[in-house]
């Protein structure tokens, strides 16, 4: 694996008509903001909160999969996502609206610079989630594949425990996401759960996520942290 040379940026994940944004509540913050002042209702959900209680009664699928949901306003370091009933399309240009809104306008004759997504947002990966993915591994059909991404090795890891108590996800790019599968191979000879690692792939035949058994994630995290990845676990405990 390369160790991280590139900052980190948000996840946004998008299902059924729904976008939810994940990652450092500096980011989150933002996020909520231009979405209200674009006019949305963001839902922000905090680290005391379980996730997606309404959307998985309507889309049991998210639970071989999962994403976190929604709920009311606390504290905004605390912060650990936010949600929207926007699609991806929607989604981004609701954001744009939310920056065009919060241009400071001119005084007489002083020029205008309209505004523009900060780079963390332009960066933004994103991910959505695909019931018929095809998994490379012992896993059913159904994962996220990507949206958004960035280019090359080098980028923080995501490692998310979403919906299902016994399982977690590990996003990232695709070239990142190659290591991390050939790794997990590595230590399926002789640490258990690895075996059970399952790849989702993308539209173009590369890596979009990888689905893990919880009990891989404190080994998983040893190794991100020997070979210098910047690994950006959220997890329910």
């Amino acid at each position: 694996m390369h160790p991280t040379h590139m900052a980190r940026t948000p996840y946004i994940f998008h299902f059924q008509g729904q976008s939810v944004a994940m990652g450092e509540p500096r980011f989150l913050q933002e996020i909520e903001h231009l979405l209200r002042e674009a006019g949305e209702q963001p839902r922000p959900t905090f680290w005391n909160q379980q996730y997606l209680v309404d959307a998985l009664n309507e889309y049991p699928a998210l639970l071989e999969s999962g994403v976190e949901g929604f709920g009311d306003s606390g504290p905004g370091d605390l912060l650990n996502s936010v949600g929207t009933d926007l699609g991806p399309e929607e989604f981004w240009e609701a954001i744009d609206r939310g920056v065009f809104r919060s241009t400071e306008w001119p005084v007489g004759n002083a020029p205008l610079f309209l505004g523009q997504r900060p780079d963390w947002l332009e960066h933004a990966r994103s991910w959505e989630f695909d019931p018929v993915a095809p998994p490379d591994g012992p896993g059913e059909l159904g994962g996220w594949t990507r949206l958004r991404g960035r280019e090359g090795s080098g980028q923080p890891v995501g490692m998310f425990q979403l919906t299902d108590p016994d399982s977690f996800w590990v996003l990232g790019s695709a070239d990142d996401l190659d290591h991390v599968m050939n790794l997990c191979r590595e230590l399926a000879g002789y640490r258990e759960g690895f075996g059970l690692a399952t790849a989702y792939f993308d539209e173009t035949a590369r890596y979009s996520s990888i689905a893990l058994p919880l009990r891989c994630k404190q080994l998983l995290q040893e190794e991100f942290f020997i070979a210098g990845v910047d690994c950006e676990p959220r997890f329910w405990e």
